[in-house]
């Protein structure tokens, strides 16, 4: 829309909605017999004098011209007049002549009240720039920005921030620090404006035992509990089964499920979540009844257990799990669908130290991960080598004792896809040669070959395990290498070249933290290894920009991942040329304290992700 604001010869000078300030003018027009010649410039050019428009609701008395006048004024329209011929001010007509309309935008506020940039003075005379945007279209502009957008855009106006919270499917809130129900209240306030949610995260510090129900509670009332697919409670205390029971049919649609801590220790109301495939639990000891209170003790027996219908759960992860804690038995028994699971810091199993139920949920396990399990990794490990036949990943940290590592390995490590060890004082080179050994099993798929080995902290495995490992079929095969933090890798120096000679397949290589890499080192390797898509070097505090370089001239045709970040010796303008100068580049990790504004420019230029964070994958 646009409005005419001067005349001059018969022709219109016209603005845009944002610039319809009507400055008053002496404007002439030479075809009128009474009027003389106009002059060369107008009078409302900066330098000119001019008065403020005077406001009024009706067109001037035209009985009080004369008949050339009013004939004049009649070829108009009465909506919009042009220049008065006697020179006299042009005065504001309300457009629409309807009622005013709220502000629609800021700067549609900023013209309403009379703000600068000389916008309209009156409501009638704006119609906001957003007001011919469909809400349709704008929500779908407001998916498409990044969530550290979306407190500017709720500032433009009442509108826009409607809009924003319909367009909202994930949100994460953390709640103050309250002594009563008055966080709940809040949070069921706040939940109201987004009807269309479907992922929730709420955390809340220093909550009260009875005030972690009334968060539960709120979740479950507010308008869009029925679209919810993935929810995280992570208050710091635990939430009650009775809380749980009332509020799962109102949570139906929940396909992930993340809770710190239940009490007492019960695991029946998963019945009621039927869409349900991830379930995690931090079981802490500090939020968590003692142990013997569940209330899933009295199971009923082995054939209630059989007439149980199963849970769908495919994906689950313990925490703090006692071998004291009661209820266990029941979850095992109904997670015959299960294909991954993690235990962190877990003692036991539940249900005494035997857990005859536990092994009832290995046989269609695909990956198993222990971190920090030492009291129970043994039994976990013989009991996956002889159950788990269809276990491709294997995650061992901190836990596990020599022997039984080494039956696993030697009863499953045919059909591992994944192999990832950190045991400092448990792994050696025995089991590497175990890994790389011919399987002695029939039946075993021979497409599920070893792809990716990571190990951490492994200083008791030599240079002498690793060769025999990528001198056989196995090792060949393997497509990502780990040496995180590896002894080895710093006292043989040319250990990394012979392997790169030998795992011909590989594509992804992480060798960060060995603080005495040097670039010679790297280079050797490199001039073997031209296939890299991945390479992680954070934390080689000896490397310079000598390693870029030789990364460039070796795999800067085809490296898409680059980890440099905490390597301080490598200067930001090595970092400029090599990502200038490799093609297909699309991920540098670097400190954001390391990244120039050059640096910013080239990766904007190129379409790159630049910056400190890692890319994360993980259910939870």
């Amino acid at each position: 829309m646009v409005i005419i604001t001067s005349y001059k010869w018969g022709q219109a000078d016209t603005r845009r909605e944002g610039e319809r300030r009507l400055t008053p003018t002496a404007t002439h027009d030479r075809t009128h017999p009474a009027v003389g010649p106009a002059p060369r410039e107008p009078a409302h050019l900066p330098g000119f004098p001019s008065k403020p428009p005077v406001p009024f609701r009706s067109p001037p008395n035209l009985a009080a011209t004369s008949k050339a006048e009013q004939s004049y004024h009649s070829s108009f329209p009465s909506t919009l007049l042009p220049p008065h011929p006697r020179g006299r001010q042009i005065r504001w007509l309300d457009w629409p002549p309807s009622a005013p309309t709220a502000p629609t935008s800021s700067r549609h506020a900023a013209a309403v009240l009379g703000g600068g940039g000389g916008g309209c003075r009156r409501l009638g005379c704006y119609a906001g720039t957003d007001a011919a945007l469909c809400d349709d279209l704008l929500q779908e502009v407001f998916r498409l920005l990044p969530p550290a957008a979306a407190p500017a855009v709720s500032l433009v106006s009442r509108r826009w921030l409607s809009l924003l919270r319909a367009s909202t499917s994930s949100l994460t809130l953390r709640l103050p620090v309250s002594s009563d129900a008055a966080a709940a209240a809040t949070l069921a306030a706040l939940l109201s404006h987004y009807p269309f949610l479907s992922a929730l995260t709420v955390v809340s510090a220093a909550t009260p035992a009875r005030d972690a129900d009334a968060v539960l509670l709120a979740v479950a009332a507010a308008p869009a509990a029925a679209r919810f697919s993935t929810l995280r409670l992570l208050p710091d205390s635990a939430v009650s089964a009775a809380a749980l029971l009332a509020v799962c049919p109102a949570l139906s649609g929940l396909t992930s499920l993340h809770l710190t801590a239940v009490r007492p220790l019960s695991f029946r109301w998963l019945e009621l979540l039927p869409r349900l495939k991830s379930f995690a639990l931090v079981n802490s000891a500090a939020s968590v009844d003692c142990a013997g209170s569940s209330s899933d003790e009295a199971d009923g027996g082995e054939a209630e257990a059989e007439a149980a219908r199963a849970l769908q759960l495919e994906r689950l992860s313990l925490c703090g799990i006692r071998s004291t804690d009661r209820g266990l038995g029941w979850l095992w028994r109904r997670c015959g669908s299960l294909k991954w699971l993690q235990l962190r810091a877990c003692d036991g199993t539940g249900d005494g130290p035997a857990s005859p139920s536990f092994a009832g949920c290995l046989a269609g396990l695909l990956a198993l991960e222990l971190r920090a399990c030492r009291a129970v990794a043994d039994r976990v490990l013989l009991l996956a080598a002889d159950h788990c036949h269809a276990l491709t990943s294997l995650l061992v940290y901190d836990g596990g004792s020599s022997e039984a590592l080494h039956r696993f390995i030697q009863q499953r490590a045919a059909g591992l896809h994944t192999l990832d060890l950190r045991l400092p004082l448990d792994l050696h080179n025995d089991h590497l040669l175990a890994i790389g050994a011919e399987p002695v099993h029939d039946g075993v798929d021979p497409t599920h070959n070893l792809a990716a080995l990571r190990l951490q902290s492994c200083v008791l495995i030599t240079g002498d395990g690793l060769r025999s490992l990528a001198r056989t079929a196995t090792g060949a095969g393997i497509k990502e290498l780990a040496l995180v933090s590896c002894d080895v890798v710093e006292r043989e120096p040319g250990l990394l070249t012979f392997l790169s000679q030998s795992m011909r397949r590989l594509r992804r290589l992480d060798l960060s933290y060995n603080e005495t890499l040097s670039d010679k080192v790297i280079g050797a390797m490199l001039s073997s290894c031209r296939n890299l898509i991945d390479i992680r070097l954070r934390g080689c505090r000896g490397l310079t920009g000598a390693s870029l370089v030789s990364l460039l001239r070796h795999c800067g045709q085809t490296l898409e991942i680059l980890d440099i970040s905490r390597c301080p010796s490598i200067a930001v303008g090595n970092v400029e040329f090599f990502v200038q100068r490799a093609t297909r580049l699309n991920h540098m990790i670097i400190e954001e304290s390391a990244i120039s504004e050059e640096l910013k420019a080239i990766a904007q230029k190129k379409g790159m992700k630049i910056g400190s964070l890692l890319p994360y994958e993980g259910p939870f």
